[in-house]
């Protein structure tokens, strides 16, 4: 483009138009599908370039227990104005421009507000109506607000018309597993995963983003079927219960991150374990591939540079109160965020309530077994107080969390 511009009108006289003097030239059509790939990655690695270059401006919110319910809701109402969400839209995005008509206009914000307030009121819904109906609404409650995460987070949908029509993932209900990744159609799910191209870990002290370029394009390239049961197994409010249920680990380990002892750079120290149970050897090295391992207190512990704790490849899941959790990796090299494997677990739970009435009932009136009865009412117990936790942050300001339980 730059050399056309500079052509003088005796050399632009030998071709038709810009169009010409590209073919000519040998530039690839940018319209055509093969480059739409590359296209693509390129509009994520700018958007991870600043994100790493850039101070988060994300706030952690510490909210009182006793009125935690309350407060969350107050915040997700706060979030339905289109004028703040054309800001947040900004803040999220920091590939996007800094001028004042920057980012999306005051109509596609509107489209997101009736998003959020969907969202919301399905699921108050959700939350008022019996457990037989709670799956259904808290699945399309997340569904709404989705749509919100992926406009305001992936680098790749600024209008919510770009959004295509399915899911992005399928109910194999023989097996009754979701299957998702590969050639899977893409949708809901997909573009979802796509919104996270960075992992945000923030806690008093310790602030990072992980690159998860790799992760995405092994996301488009591998294809996982994953029973419920797996998906439980790495939420980590779920990890007493899905052991007391299921007489097995769960795949979630506390995590704590200290400053080293290293005068000569800021190096940090991550403890993984609860001193009694410790996750798989191999899948801590696939996670912090290069990075000096060794065992202390009966913890792992993995010494990582500041200034390298972008390039960690750790699945890293944050709870209700703010504290970490190293998560054993089932999808390894893909790091799933948080509210994508919520977006699986009440799919399949749906699809359950929806296909199979008959089986459902059995299961919530522990007429199957109690142990599966437990740990379906225990999930949507724990789910319905952190489903707006885990909303709010992927589409405010905050990183809310309770300040004390």
């Amino acid at each position: 483009m730059k050399r056309w511009r500079e052509l003088g009108n005796d050399a632009r006289a030998n071709y038709v138009d810009q169009s010409d003097f590209e073919s000519k030239e040998g530039v690839p059509n940018l319209k055509s599908p093969n480059i739409i790939p590359a296209h693509n990655l390129s509009l994520i690695r700018k958007e991870v370039y600043e994100r790493l270059n850039k101070s988060n401006t994300l706030r952690l919110l510490p909210l009182d227990a006793l009125d935690f319910d309350e407060s969350l809701l107050e915040l997700a109402e706060s979030l339905e104005n289109t004028s703040d969400i054309r800001n947040i839209y900004k803040l999220r995005k920091m590939a996007t421009g800094t001028t004042k008509n920057a980012g999306i206009n005051a109509e596609e914000a509107a489209r997101l507000k009736n998003c959020f307030s969907q969202g919301r009121e399905l699921f108050l819904a959700g939350r008022q109506g019996s457990l037989m109906v709670k799956p259904l609404n808290f699945f399309y409650a997340l569904t709404a607000y989705a749509y919100g995460v992926i406009i305001l987070n992936n680098p790749l949908r600024y209008r919510k018309d770009m959004l295509p029509g399915s899911h992005g993932m399928a109910y194999l209900p023989k097996t009754i597993q979701a299957q998702f990744g590969g050639n899977s159609a893409k949708g809901t799910f997909s573009d979802l995963v796509v919104a996270f191209p960075t992992h945000l870990i923030k806690t008093h002290g310790i602030e990072f983003n992980v690159d998860c370029t790799d992760s995405l394009i092994n996301f488009f390239q591998t294809k996982f079927n994953v029973s419920l049961g797996m998906l439980l197994s790495i939420i980590p409010e779920m990890a007493e219960y899905y052991k007391l249920t299921t007489g097995k680990n769960s795949r979630c380990h506390p995590l704590e991150i200290s400053n080293a002892n290293d005068p000569r750079n800021l190096t940090w120290e991550f403890h993984i374990g609860d001193g009694e149970t410790r996750p798989s050897a191999d899948g801590v090295k696939d996670a912090f591939p290069g990075f000096l391992q060794s065992e202390r207190h009966g913890k792992t512990v993995v010494i990582v540079p500041a200034s390298k704790a972008s390039t960690i490849k750790s699945c890293i899941y944050t709870d209700i109160s703010g504290s970490l959790w190293y998560i054993d990796n089932p999808f390894y090299p893909i790091i799933l965020p948080e509210i994508a494997a919520h977006f699986l677990i009440t799919s399949v739970f749906s699809s359950i309530m929806r296909y199979r009435p008959d089986e459902w009932g059995s299961v919530i009136l522990n007429d199957v077994s109690p142990s599966i009865s437990l740990i379906t009412r225990h999930y949507f117990s724990s789910f319905q107080r952190k489903f707006l936790v885990t909303v709010l942050r992927a589409i405010s300001r905050y990183i809310p969390f309770a300040s004390s339980l």
